[in-house]
């Protein structure tokens, strides 16, 4: 490949000798074997083109889409899985109490206190009007108390996570796990190779391939690089992206060592079932070379070692179908980044212990950073569409669903809770957060349909229903707050009832007792903020938080993250409650990648997805200090950050608040203050590669001999050769030389990279008529200074 690409550098210069002495072929065939002898390619193609190899020999093999209607028995573990339901039922024990204390609780507080006197039969028989008017306000009573119960639970959940987290920390270790070995390369048979896939799609290409050969590199200094390959597999549909795409592809190959670990790339022209159907066509094409699989996610990054042990801990278990590694995020700039990265790094320790302690080997795979073990995955875990009467419903959050497949067929899923070397980077703004929800939810709301399929372990129905709820729970909250409203509004508005029974002696007052509901909102923020307490904890007893500025600025951190979280958390609300109510409409959504840059929101950005927000807060707050003033503290935490979102997320996404934060030592990380080597070269390879991008790919490939030699090199048309293709393309050809090459749509330029005949067809007339396309000749020549 350094050769090839090498040659194709020299073949660049030829050619432009060539171009000025107009010593070339004039026929579009010839003149394409021409330009493709120069840069040394060695394989023949059934139309006599040579195409750059850019991934190994395809062998297709044969998959099975899944079959959802078709009986399934899951295949268990009877030692393991008992352990496993004891650990499970004194969990859902703890959380049905609290529950119930917690709900008990409030009915106690709420005003109105009488139902047990209401005749609602002999009312209605004296006035029916009455007789409804009277049971309204239970009614609504009714639904909070049920709301509550739900959302109680919902909270309980993570609070007992973190317990059984909690408990592990102080235990060391929990033996009933993948143990990570010491010496991981003694485990690893050198036939069983794996493949560390990378699907892309419309990607920064300079922090992918940054990425990538931090991760690259970090593997070849372990010395046991030989045991794997890179494939990068491309969905890119984006004209300019893609060219950026060939070259740092071909510039990473030219200055890699020859170890045996190779970097492949691979162009896909169907861009069907997203990511998973990506790679779905990796299983198909290559799946049959390797053992194991390792997911990367276009912002991952992992250190060598810890690659090796998850292979090893793979080879030792050769039950173990998938292996989840705990990412850290790293290298946020901005301050809304900082904070997430920070709570990420703070507090997902005690949360993945905790996950582990009741999920064992019915874990759930999170879709990137994750090993998998290719044989079962090939012939248990490839989607298909769900039926529905109104067409298919593709399934968009495929990671949890091809863990319970797996499962399913008798793999254990496992969380490595305590591996480090495992990174990733988070959305630099809440808006760009807000979208990857947006997406999230759609997919676990149609995982919802999968609950009752045949085969699925328990607890894989438990996890889809709660990954519905991250999103769900937040419509009823709202929902809860909503009747929380009404109920002020029939208490201060309606005439009240104090006589339910004839011949009633002594009124029944309806009350608020103000102190029982701080009592109840303070167990309640108890819960929630319990596990970060817990992280605290571990953290100073272990370092006494030395890796992380000492224990004032990690107490301080912490307490501006509370803080941070409470003001975000009403804005997520609202965001959310629209993506579930957009999603349970048959709203559709385009399925982008995040923008992962720390680049600052404009106002008007902020304003534009947050002014219903702040419209929302301010007359809500309103109609509260309207009914009764004294009730506005009980809202206003609530309320105030609704009011003032634009601001929030537009201060948020500076990255200047984020570096000042950084230099006083707020929100610093272990991963911060004693960086992987491999996430500080995925920084110094980023300076490079960016270096390197182009903003006009499509153009550089026209004009540009060595971008034009790429192209067509590694060009993915596979054209047989006869009359009706040749004269297909000699029409095409006619038509471009005719139009502003600069204006016509994406999808044409696309068309056109991807055919090599009618991509150097037209670099061939674009020179020869350098007059009529000055003004690529200009782009051309501004991106090469």
């Amino acid at each position: 490949m350094k050769n090839n690409y090498f040659s194709t550098l020299s073949g660049a210069d030829n050619w432009r000798q060539n171009l000025k002495n107009n010593d070339i072929p004039s026929d579009d065939s010839e003149f394409l074997k021409y330009r493709l002898n120069q840069i040394g390619d060695t394989s023949t193609y059934n139309d006599e083109r040579k195409q750059q190899p850019s991934y190994p020999e395809v062998e297709r093999v044969s998959i099975q889409p899944q079959i959802w209607n078709k009986r399934y028995h899951a295949k268990m573990k009877s030692g393991l899985n008992i352990l496993a339901l004891i650990r499970r039922l004194i969990m859902f024990a703890l959380i049905v109490v609290q529950t119930y204390f917690g709900t008990s609780y409030l009915s106690t507080l709420l005003p109105y206190q009488s139902w047990q006197k209401i005749n609602f039969m002999a009312n209605w028989a004296i006035n029916p009007e009455l007789a409804i008017y009277s049971i309204i306000p239970y009614i609504i009573q009714w639904f909070i108390i049920a709301l509550f119960a739900i959302l109680f639970a919902w909270i309980s959940i993570g609070f007992w996570t973190s317990i059984m987290g909690l408990i592990l920390a102080v235990m060391g270790k929990d033996r009933y796990t993948i143990e990570i070995p010491k010496d991981a390369a003694a485990h690893i048979d050198a036939k069983h190779r794996t493949a560390l896939v990378m699907p892309i799609c419309n990607e920064d290409v300079a922090r992918v391939f940054a990425g990538l050969q931090a991760t690259y590199q970090s593997l070849v200094e372990t010395g046991n690089a030989a045991c794997c390959d890179f494939y990068i597999l491309s969905d890119t549909n984006d004209p300019d992206l893609y060219v950026n795409e060939l070259k740092a592809w071909a510039d990473f190959n030219a200055q890699k060592q020859n170890n045996g670990c190779n970097v492949f790339y691979r162009h896909r022209k169907r861009r069907v079932k997203r990511k998973s159907g990506n790679i779905d066509d990796f299983c198909r094409r290559w799946g049959h070379l390797y053992e194991y699989m390792l997911i990367l996610d276009a912002d991952s990054i992992m250190t060598g070692d810890c690659i090796l042990n998850m292979i090893a801990m793979m080879e030792m278990t050769p039950k173990a179908g998938i292996l989840q590694s705990p990412p850290k995020s790293v290298r946020m700039k901005t301050l809304y980044g900082r904070i997430q990265q920070f709570a990420n790094q703070i507090y997902s320790d005690i949360f993945c212990a905790g996950t582990h302690f009741w999920q064992l080997s019915e874990a759930q795979y999170w879709g990137h950073n994750a090993m998998i073990r290719l044989k079962p995955f090939i012939e248990h875990c490839i989607l298909s569409p769900l039926q529905k009467r109104k067409g298919p419903i593709h399934i968009l959050s495929h990671d949890l669903v091809e863990a319970t497949l797996m499962r399913r067929a008798g793999y254990g899923v496992w969380i490595a809770y305590n591996m480090n070397g495992s990174y990733e980077e988070l959305p630099g703004n809440m808006i760009e957060d807000l979208k990857r929800d947006n997406r999230w939810c759609m997919g676990n709301l149609i995982n919802l349909r999968l609950i009752f399929k045949s085969g699925i372990t328990l607890t894989h129905r438990v996890m889809f229903l709660t990954s519905g709820m991250a999103y769900i729970s937040s419509l009823l909250w709202l929902i809860f707050l909503i009747f929380s409203t009404l109920l002020l509004l029939v208490f201060n508005l309606s005439d009240q009832q104090y006589f339910f029974q004839p011949n009633q002696f002594y009124p029944t007052w309806p009350k608020w007792d103000e102190n029982l509901a701080i009592q109840l909102l303070s167990t309640t923020m108890v819960l929630l903020f319990a596990p970060k307490f817990f992280s605290y904890g571990i953290i100073i007893a272990r370092t006494g938080a030395k890796e992380v500025g000492g224990i004032f600025k990690l107490t301080l951190s912490i307490f501006i993250e509370m803080i941070w979280s409470m003001i975000l958390a009403p804005i997520r609300m609202i965001f959310h409650s629209k993506f579930v109510i957009k999603a349970w409409l048959g709203s559709k959504i385009q399925w982008k990648s995040p923008s992962r840059n720390d680049d600052a929101l404009t106002w008007g950005e902020s304003f534009y997805f947050c002014w219903p927000l702040s419209l929302l807060g301010i007359v809500w707050l309103c109609i509260i200090i309207w009914l009764n003033p004294q009730f506005t503290l009980w809202y206003i935490a609530i309320l105030i950050p609704l009011t003032i979102s634009p601001l929030v997320i537009r201060v948020s996404g500076l990255s200047s608040i984020g570096i000042k934060a950084q230099k006083a030592g707020l929100f610093l990380t272990p991963e911060e203050t004693h960086p992987a080597r491999a996430v500080t070269l995925t920084g110094e390879y980023l300076v490079k590669t960016e270096a390197n991008i182009v903003d006009h790919g499509f153009i550089m490939a026209l004009v540009d001999p060595l971008y034009n030699a790429l192209a067509c090199a590694l060009s993915t048309s596979r054209h047989i050769s006869n009359v009706k293709n040749q004269q297909k393309r000699s029409e095409l050809i006619e038509q471009f030389e005719q139009v502003d090459l600069t204006k016509i749509n994406k999808e044409q330029q696309l068309a056109i990279l991807e055919d090599p005949i009618i991509l150097s067809a037209l670099h061939r007339h674009i020179w020869q008529q350098q007059e009529k396309y000055d003004n690529l000749f200009t782009l051309w020549q501004n991106e090469r200074q």
